[in-house]
């Protein structure tokens, strides 16, 4: 064809040059040559020179159409006779809709996949389109984008391109490449540990071996299973310790299944193995997958164990279980091993500074001053953060009154400020009471130091101080005073408390054990007696957790309002024009959980123009800290807590009633479930 084309533009140029010397050559005879057949004589070029065009042009139109009938009909034999083969084979399918974008016409691949599309809007079958049909797009460069790369209709995936002007649908389909990736998720590698997190305290408590024995055997006979009903490669690492590898689709079924194996161990015999699990996947190498499996079997373990910790590579942790109480573990050796450690990781700076959180209460402020007994008796220089509108009323009456503000205030205390300068490479920042970095007394402290060391009784939440250089946190204490007891009273080192240091460590334990009532252990009740040893003054302590009137009056205030939306769940809210003490919504829960019948108690109020904050207390049988972590917040099996950051007070108790709906009956702890 195109061989033919260049032949006719040949032709006819040399025909035009021809012509055009022909026309010259007569007008030069018509000038210089007189003859009277000049007329006659230009008719007859004329008519040969039109004959000649004519026939040029009909011999090549004839060879032209006769070429090009030659490739229409090779063209209509390979594709236009079999184009739905074509179209079926590569799985596209096409759809032309009329202005009203309902389908006019549709190929055999559509037509195959959906029968009576033709005739109806296109958004029936395909809803998701409505975006192409509705909303323009725009890709990178800002130019004008129809895809959809990837709808989901009748258990079948199709990408859609949308051409507008011609009102044209493509759609590819892609179910094989779903299929190819879904196989990959689904053969993608999860790693996980599995640890007996009590292991060596049941060996101490069981003086039978072979009861101890057999216990151990039902407990590895319980983890085999769970390996092999999982298809997991399953590998024991130490006597108390497992690692496990299996694929993404097996995890799923672990997942679906809460990890019941952890409650078939709990279940097996009353006081004895716990199981406490760290799984992690989403990365394709099994050595960074390990890691991140251990650092959530770590967090597992420092949240009081017998619960899973999943660790999705570049994503949050899911927590599943912990619904009993941690036992308090009796290993004074291990306390002796911390207490030792902790003195000589204090000995190594020349500086201290100690910090607990904002609003700090007396648990906060007598863990401060065992640390600073600490500091002293090691001969390190050592200052606790202070500032007098972060610390809880009481407190502060208490500190005003048992410090002298001119003598000895400015050897004990720093402002912001001053902990700012008192602050450098060589100081150890040294944080009580508390692991979220978000409630700490001063955070940008907290940002600049370099060595950090921590100490705390609350079960660590999604928000927790990274890379301690000293990392103590005892879920099973009932207060960081009691801990800092320990740890001076065991220490191999003959440590004197004074009485007032003493004091102030008594009313930490009173105010968060509620005056021995809740999660007080024999450890705790060991520590108020080597307190009281010390000359701890317990009616001081009481003067210290008085009530004041006023105080007496907004608490029955806001019990008035508390409604009872869930068997045993009491909920309670302050005024909302009214802002009031963080401290007071705490009370309010703990006079809420003595009522009959109240397992769980919640207290929830204003406590700043941006700032609403939930208590939350029970009597053991529902898992506050479960609550509250969904809320955002964390804290204890029986205490915890929540805060809300610039919202209205309708709107915390719809995020507060919904937690309730979807998360109350996984925290009640399963001694309550058989009972019910």
């Amino acid at each position: 064809m195109f061989k033919l084309l260049k032949i006719q533009r040949l032709l006819i140029t040399l025909s035009l040059i021809i012509e055009f010397i022909a026309i010259g050559i007569l007008a030069l005879l018509i000038v210089f040559v007189p003859y009277d057949g000049y007329p006659i004589l230009t008719l007859v070029f004329l008519a040969i020179f039109a004959l000649y065009n004519t026939i040029i042009s009909i011999l090549f139109n004839y060879w032209i159409q006769k070429k090009k009938g030659t490739t229409e009909t090779s063209s209509a034999e390979i594709i236009g006779n079999d184009i739905d083969e074509a179209y079926r084979f590569g799985g596209v399918g096409l759809v032309v809709i009329d202005v009203n974008n309902v389908v006019m016409w549709a190929n055999d691949f559509i037509l195959s996949c959906f029968p009576d599309i033709v005739d109806k809007p296109i958004t029936d079958t395909f809803s998701a389109v409505s975006s192409l049909l509705n909303n323009d797009t725009s890709d990178d460069k800002g130019e004008r984008k129809y895809v959809i790369d990837k709808i989901f209709v009748d258990n079948h995936y199709f990408s859609v391109e949308y051409l507008k002007d011609a009102r044209l649908f493509i759609f590819k389909d892609t179910q094989d490449k779903e299929n190819l990736n879904l196989d990959n998720k689904k053969q993608a590698p999860v790693v996980g540990y599995i640890a007996i997190d009590n292991y060596y305290d049941v060996q101490m408590q069981v003086s039978d071996d072979a009861k101890f024995n057999d216990a151990l055997s039902s407990v590895r006979n319980l983890i085999t299973t769970f390996g092999s009903t999982y298809k997991a490669l399953l590998r024991s690492v130490k006597d108390d310790r497992y690692l496990f590898v299996t694929t993404f689709e097996n995890y799923e079924a672990m997942f679906q299944a809460k990890f019941n194996v952890v409650d078939k161990v709990r279940s097996l015999m009353k006081d004895g193995f716990t199981l406490s699990i760290g799984v992690s996947f989403g990365f394709p190498e099994f050595a960074k997958l390990t890691e991140l499996a251990s650092s959530a079997l770590d967090v597992a373990l420092s949240r009081g164990g017998d619960q899973v910790v999943v660790y999705p590579f570049s994503n949050e942790m899911i927590y599943i279980g912990g619904k009993t109480e941690l036992k308090p573990s009796r290993n004074r050796v291990k306390i002796r091993t911390m207490s030792n450690s902790f003195l000589t990781t204090i000995r190594s700076y020349q500086k201290v500074l100690i910090m607990g959180h904002t609003n700090a209460d007396f648990d906060s402020i007598g863990s401060s001053l065992g640390v600073y007994l600490l500091c002293k008796y090691a001969k390190v220089d050592a200052r606790i953060c202070y500032e007098e509108q972060l610390v809880e009323s009481k407190c502060r009456i208490a500190i005003n009154s048992n410090y002298d503000r001119k003598t000895e205030f400015e050897h004990i205390f720093v402002n912001f400020k001053q902990a700012g300068d008192y602050l450098d490479e060589n100081t150890l920042l040294i944080i009580v009471d508390h692991n979220n970095p978000n409630i700490t007394m001063f955070p940008m402290i907290l940002d600049k130091a370099e060595h950090i060391a921590l100490v705390d009784h609350h079960r660590p939440g999604l928000q927790t101080i990274e890379n301690p250089i000293f990392n103590c946190v005892d879920p099973s204490a009932s207060s960081t005073s009691e801990i800092l007891t320990s740890y001076i009273t065991y220490n191999v080192e003959d440590i004197f408390i004074d009485k007032r240091t003493a004091t102030f460590l008594l009313a930490g334990i009173t105010m968060d054990t509620h005056n021995f009532k809740d999660k007080a252990s024999i450890a705790t009740f060991e520590a108020a007696s080597q307190l009281k040893s010390y000359n701890a003054d317990s009616a001081k302590v009481d003067d210290f957790l008085k009530e004041d009137y006023e105080e007496y009056k907004q608490k029955i205030l806001i019990l008035n309002s508390s409604e009872i939306p869930y068997r045993g769940v009491l909920v309670a809210k302050a005024p909302d024009d009214e802002v009031i003490a963080s401290v007071m919504l705490a009370l309010v829960a703990d006079d809420a959980i003595q009522i009959r019948g109240v397992q769980c108690a919640l207290a929830y109020g204003r406590i700043d123009e941006h700032t609403i904050k939930v208590s939350a207390r029970s009597d053991g049988t529902i898992n506050c800290g479960v609550l509250m972590e969904k809320l955002g917040g964390g804290g204890h099996f029986a205490m915890a807590a929540a805060t809300f950051t610039d919202q209205t007070i309708e709107e915390a108790k719809q995020k507060i009633y919904k937690v309730l709906e979807d998360y109350l009956d996984d925290a009640r702890s399963s001694t309550m479930k058989g009972d019910n």
